[in-house]
């Protein structure tokens, strides 16, 4: 369910987005506060009559096969966003996490997707409220999972079950929570709890990944899609690792920050998928220690230009990074 929260804001603070202006061009996106702010989650299964109903929970059908239309899940599964990015990750075999791009401070997910049959707005077009603004592939996207097994990487698949929760949903915080039951990997079985936070006034999401049954040689995998990117940066923060990639790597050419961060003690690496690599391609990543039964956590940002002019430049992005 969308809930919104109206503050009233009193200070002269720098923020992204104007709701009061009847057109935004990419260069006219304002840093000017307005008074809406909130977090949402749309969790939606289709119905017979092509409508979608929005539930707090599923249970991934076993014969769901990604891309299949029509859709299954509004916008292909679980979505989230606050008022200045939205996510989605693909309830299916690809285990993916996209980003979409928000124009407006309004939550709008309730609404996108709707239309699977091909007719009206897609949200792969540039629109009012924003767009789908990445190419994910077989990479990690916008930090998707995977596992690293004696130097043999695995992008998080097919489970025996999987089911998604919603946990929270308030205009502070909302919550969900993706588990895994019975993964078969690398001749092991292994159950997986993921949970997905996302505040207000962020410009991304909060990540805390718990396995059960492993074995001690696993390290999760995590990392950022590099289909149109070909540096990745780092900044020294104390007891942060933090690494993100810059540039008009966004679809229509428009400028895109992602990063990943993470608690220093817990990286062991990082590397880079080529595009011809399976099961993952063309992503940067991040190795981080695994503990049975024990979270690991790390955050992922993501800065959009035409929703806020400030990320048309690397700095302003970087200020951005949480």
């Amino acid at each position: 369910m969308n809930r919104l929260s109206i503050l009233v804001l009193l200070l002269a603070a720098t923020a992204c987005g104007n709701p009061d202006a009847e057109t935004t061009t990419d260069a006219q996106a304002s840093t000017t506060p307005v008074a809406t702010t909130g977090t949402n989650i749309r969790l939606a299964e289709a119905r017979e009559d092509g409508t979608f109903e929005e539930v707090t929970e599923a249970t991934r059908a076993t014969d769901h096969i990604a891309k299949r239309t029509p859709y299954v899940y509004q916008v292909e599964g679980p979505a989230w966003e606050n008022e200045n990015v939205g996510f989605r990750i693909y309830f299916d075999e690809r285990n993916a996490i996209d980003i979409f791009g928000k124009r407006t401070r309004d939550m709008v997910l309730d609404s996108v997707g709707l239309n699977t049959g091909g007719d009206g707005e897609s949200y792969h077009d540039f629109s009012d409220w924003g767009m789908d603004v990445l190419k994910v592939g077989t990479s990690l996207g916008a930090g998707s999972i995977g596992l690293m097994i004696d130097g043999q990487a695995y992008h998080l698949g097919d489970a025996a079950e999987e089911t998604v929760r919603v946990l929270e949903e308030t205009p502070e915080r909302s919550r969900l929570l993706l588990s895994y039951r019975g993964w078969e990997v690398a001749g092991r079985s292994l159950d997986l709890d993921w949970e997905i936070g996302i505040d207000t006034g962020t410009y991304g999401y909060t990540s805390s990944v718990t396995f059960t049954g492993l074995r001690g040689d696993e390290e999760l995998l995590t990392g950022i899609v590099n289909l149109l990117s070909d540096t990745v940066y780092t900044v020294e923060q104390p007891g942060r690792f933090v690494m993100y990639t810059y540039g008009p790597q966004a679809e229509l050419d428009k400028v895109l920050g992602m990063a990943i961060t993470a608690d220093e003690s817990k990286v062991l690496g990082t590397g880079e998928f080529m595009p011809d690599e399976t099961p993952i391609s063309s992503s940067y990543y991040v190795r981080l220690r695994l503990t049975d039964g024990e979270p690991t956590e790390y955050r992922f940002t993501a800065g959009w230009e035409p929703g806020n002019a400030d990320f048309a430049t690397r700095e302003g992005f970087v200020n951005a990074i949480y």
